[in-house]
């Protein structure tokens, strides 16, 4: 009979221990968006910052939650959601679109036009940055990595700065 008290102690420490690594998972998602924001340079001065998230309305209230009383370089941020059927011109009030997983725009022409819109596109797909995506980052071995695709921000007007590019494992570099 002993051995139901011990086990019933062990599963509750295991699934906190699985939350607490989801939650941090996520803060630390919120906190490289963040970061991705502050070293990355628009053609315009924006006055909001947009974060768009597709497909992922569980991250998109963790962001809303930790960035509702933040700013990016001193500008508010606004968290929008958005899934599949979403237009093409609702995707043009976004600043930064996150994606994971399931992809917003399949094909080259829409990636285009998003491109002209100055959006910066990032998603936690290693492989995006060369199917369109501007950042991609993802875990490796217990870290977090990101590949930039330096033509793709080019293409949107965007710069990374060189303290961000050096971090990074930087992709189709202009100049290449």
């Amino acid at each position: 009979m002993k051995q139901p008290k011990i086990i019933l102690p062990l599963l509750l420490v295991l699934c906190t221990a699985g939350v607490l690594q989801a939650s941090s998972e996520e803060n630390i998602k919120a906190a490289y968006l963040e970061r991705f924001a502050m070293f990355i340079e628009w053609p315009n001065p924006i006055p909001e910052y947009n974060v768009c998230v597709y497909n992922d309305d569980a991250f998109g209230n963790t962001l809303e939650k930790m960035y509702a009383s933040r700013r990016f370089n001193n500008r508010p941020v606004k968290v929008l959601s958005l899934s599949a059927g979403t237009s093409l011109q609702d995707f043009s009030a976004c600043t930064i679109l996150y994606y994971r997983g399931s992809k917003p725009l399949q094909n080259s022409a829409q990636l285009n036009k998003l491109h002209n819109e100055n959006i910066l596109m990032i998603s936690d797909d290693k492989d995006d940055a060369t199917k369109g995506g501007m950042i991609s980052f993802y875990l490796e071995k217990n870290a977090y990595r990101f590949v930039i695709n330096q033509r793709n921000l080019t293409n949107a007007k965007l710069n990374a700065s060189y303290k961000l590019l050096k971090f990074a494992t930087v992709i189709d570099a202009v100049g290449q």
